[in-house]
């Protein structure tokens, strides 16, 4: 007699709704059903962002406290298994949120590399809640690495290159790539305008932000006009907001309630690379008021808990062909 091949089983996470969002410190009931036409089911497992939980027999329910749970997008993934030996899955997404606030995260978004990136509302603004890892602009072109450091510094104010911190690309996952003003515009001109109308190196439909649009997402953070338009470290809590709650020197985190989820992953200067795990800067499209080799960004940093921005003849003034991080902003 021909031997019946084993059917798979069948699973589905029951409760929360996928794509759900929940306050950061409620208890959240994970319910799931699992079902074997042929056979049985012997072992249904839950994971939290791939972490393993426990073990259950259907159906199952597990209660997760989110307290001190880092906000953002998280998964939630069974995996069950019949007598025969076949698994099947299920996952979705679930979005913490400071209790009070109500942060959604669209789907993701790609680049021409085919890295994902994860994506926050931020008042009336969608902005990507990573740091940038493409090697190539949205056309297909590819950007120059620059390695060493005597290549870095020779580097002019237009050219257009990118790095990883320390050459590493176990930083490059984590913290993106580094990138010059030039190759963050992609050849464009400066602009003060928001939307900013620039595409820069980001992917179709998204944009490198201008000034104007860090300082509204300053001002839905908290911020004043008036310290949202002045220079230096600006604010209270507004770049406490936007760190995440782990990963910065000297206990200095944030809390991440904005979900922009910002890594201290440094910088490069004329040549050497520094700050990380205690700064982050980004550019912006702006150019310096008659300074050509200057332009605009914010920085964060694990000694201060508001947002940085300097003129050019603070000791911070910032050339073009530094390496810096990059968010992209939905059009």
């Amino acid at each position: 007699m021909e031997k019946v091949a084993n059917e798979a089983p069948t699973c589905q996470i029951t409760s929360p709704e996928n794509n759900c969002t929940v306050d950061q410190g409620s208890t959240i009931n994970i319910t799931a059903s699992a079902e074997d036409k042929d056979g049985t089911i012997t072992e249904m497992r839950l994971y939290a962002d791939e972490l393993f939980i426990r073990t259950s027999s259907s159906p199952f329910r597990f209660l997760w406290n989110t307290t001190g749970v880092e906000t953002g997008r998280h998964t939630i993934k069974t995996i069950v298994t019949d007598e025969g030996g076949s698994t099947t899955s299920d996952k979705i997404f679930i979005y913490v949120a400071k209790q009070g606030n109500v942060v959604l995260i669209t789907d993701s978004v790609k680049d021409f590399d085919g890295n994902t990136y994860r994506t926050v509302k931020i008042g009336n603004q969608w902005w990507m809640a990573e740091n940038l890892k493409t090697k190539h602009f949205a056309d297909g072109i590819e950007i120059r690495m620059v390695e060493s450091n005597p290549d870095w510094k020779n580097l002019s104010y237009t050219d257009k290159a990118y790095c990883y911190y320390d050459n590493s690309l176990i930083n490059a996952e984590r913290f993106g790539k580094l990138y010059t003003w030039a190759a963050a515009m992609n050849g464009a001109a400066t602009s003060e305008l928001n939307p900013s109308n620039v595409q820069g190196i980001c992917p179709c439909g998204w944009h490198l932000p201008s000034d104007a649009e860090w300082i509204e997402l300053e001002m839905f953070l908290g911020m004043s006009f008036l310290e949202a338009d002045a220079f230096g470290w600006r604010g209270t809590d507004e770049g406490d907001q936007m760190k995440t709650t782990s990963g910065w020197f000297n206990g200095g985190n944030g809390t991440n309630t904005s979900g922009f989820s910002a890594l201290p992953g440094g910088e490069r200067l004329a040549g050497p690379f520094t700050g990380i795990t205690e700064i982050t800067r980004f550019w912006s499209t702006t150019e310096y008021i008659n300074l050509t080799h200057l332009a605009f960004n914010r920085s964060l940093s694990y000694k201060y808990s508001q947002v940085g921005w300097f003129s050019a003849n603070h000791l911070y003034g910032f050339p073009k062909n530094f390496g810096f991080s990059v968010r992209c902003v939905k059009n």
